[in-house]
């Protein structure tokens, strides 16, 4: 066995999970019952199908990845940026079976945008394909089942079956550029923004001294990631600053708070959840900036 279906058994566990493009698959996939048997097998008989609808022609223009990936360019840019962890990257893709049947879309050809190592989209081939590409290009990508809808089934895709996906890959913005793009669409002028991109938009004016460490106070919020929606919201009765239990940039924004002050404060990931997601009203995907409207009570 060579070393891409040594890999592609590994694969299979990692990805074989239905998830944020579910809900673009034209009739669902069933959900996975885990990895069966004759697992292994497809992976094979996969392979044949992908080199038997690639052909003499295509042969020579594709690269094989270890990961069982298959791909090449249609469109190239040298200069093009590469998506980097955490980064947002925004495609335009497209889905077909090797029958020419499609099976994945957006809505009006729109984009579609995750974060680069996020691994949410439940469809491994684009989250491990984007890294291939640079912003600008197009890429056609060949993908085994276990990269593409597992081996679940629906009335118009057969259980273990390999993929055809069409990407152009338009741009990634790192989460500080995520940043700077919201404030200028939301026209902020006055803000304080810190090195490590703590924004705090000040929106009524009290003098005095901030709240710093260790004090008690009342506090009312509204969470929200950076497109609008809201993933929290609520009153505490007694918050103790900088006691721990409360994500960092929360925190510190309200350390750098007064009392009756209120505010709307931005951070990226890094001094919220990180690179885990959270299961919130609205899901927290990985490498998520995050907003909050804070009024100190």
């Amino acid at each position: 066995m060579n070393k891409s279906k040594i890999k592609g058994k590994k694969m299979i566990s990692n990805y074989l999970k239905v998830g944020a493009l579910a809900v673009m698959v034209v009739g669902m996939v069933s959900c996975n019952k885990g990895v069966e048997s004759n697992d292994e097998q497809k992976i094979v008989e996969n392979e044949a199908a992908i080199n038997s609808y690639l052909g003499d022609s295509l042969q020579g223009k594709v690269i094989r990845e270890s990961t069982g990936i298959v791909y090449y360019k249609r469109t190239t840019n040298a200069a093009g940026e590469v998506a980097k962890t955490g980064d947002a990257a925004t495609v335009k893709f497209t889905g077909y079976l090797l029958n020419g049947t499609k099976v994945l879309a957006r809505e009006k050809d729109s984009s579609y945008t995750f974060p680069v190592d996020g691994y949410i989209t439940g469809l491994g081939g684009l989250d491990l394909g984007i890294k291939l590409l640079r912003t600008g290009e197009k890429g056609s990508f060949f993908l085994p089942f276990y990269l593409a809808f597992g081996n679940g089934s629906s009335a118009v895709i057969p259980a273990y079956s390999p993929l055809r996906l069409e990407v152009e890959f338009i741009k990634t913005r790192t989460e500080a550029q995520q940043i700077t793009e919201y404030i200028a669409a939301k026209q902020f002028v006055k803000y304080e923004r810190t090195a490590d991109n703590l924004v705090i938009i000040r929106t009524n004016t009290v003098t005095g001294d901030t709240l710093g460490s260790g004090k008690s106070v009342g506090i009312k919020y509204v969470g929200r990631l950076l497109n609008g929606s809201v993933f929290d919201e609520g009153t505490i009765a007694s918050y103790t600053t900088n006691a721990g239990g409360s994500i960092t940039g929360f925190d510190r924004a309200i350390r750098k708070m007064r009392k009756t002050e209120k505010a709307i404060v931005i951070f990226p990931s890094a001094l919220g959840y990180g690179k885990n997601a959270q299961n919130a009203k609205v899901p927290i995907y990985p490498y998520s900036p995050l907003q909050f409207e804070i009024e100190i009570l």
